[in-house]
């Protein structure tokens, strides 16, 4: 009897600079964020860099003392979205009290993963749409 596994293997999750401009940021942003970064490949014709790596670049960026107000809340609300789209579960700590019911912190931990899962899926729909509309300006 020959016993076959499937594996799923996850593929890096990966941004471009249509992407970033979908969600908010300017030419100027998403080219500055991504200068220094090393492309890992090719979405159609445009470079597709790593989450991470992008996450980073714009967290460094914000760092900067001068930036306009404007382009800070710009740059807050893409690094939310591309944070959203990482899917990081927050483990909650359920502790075995004598007033907590096992169950019903068994129910939390399968919500809370719900919810997460929710999010991320939603986070991955937003970047498809970005792809699209990025797409559709040029």
């Amino acid at each position: 009897m020959i016993n076959h596994q499937t594996k799923t293997i996850k593929l890096p999750k990966l941004v471009t600079r249509s992407q970033l401009k979908d969600y908010g940021t300017s030419s100027y942003h998403a080219r500055t964020i991504t200068k220094n970064l090393l492309p890992v490949t090719k979405q159609k014709r445009a470079n597709a860099y790593l989450l991470n790596d992008v996450i980073t670049c714009i967290k460094d960026y914000l760092k900067r003392p001068r930036i306009r107000n404007k382009s800070r809340e710009s740059l807050r609300q893409v690094l939310e979205i591309l944070l959203e789209r990482l899917g990081n579960v927050l483990e909650v700590p359920f502790h075995q009290e004598s007033n907590t019911h096992s169950e019903i912190s068994q129910l939390a931990k399968q919500l809370t993963k719900a919810m997460s899962d929710t999010d991320r899926h939603l986070a991955e729909l937003k970047a498809t749409v970005a792809t699209i509309n990025g797409k559709s300006t040029k």
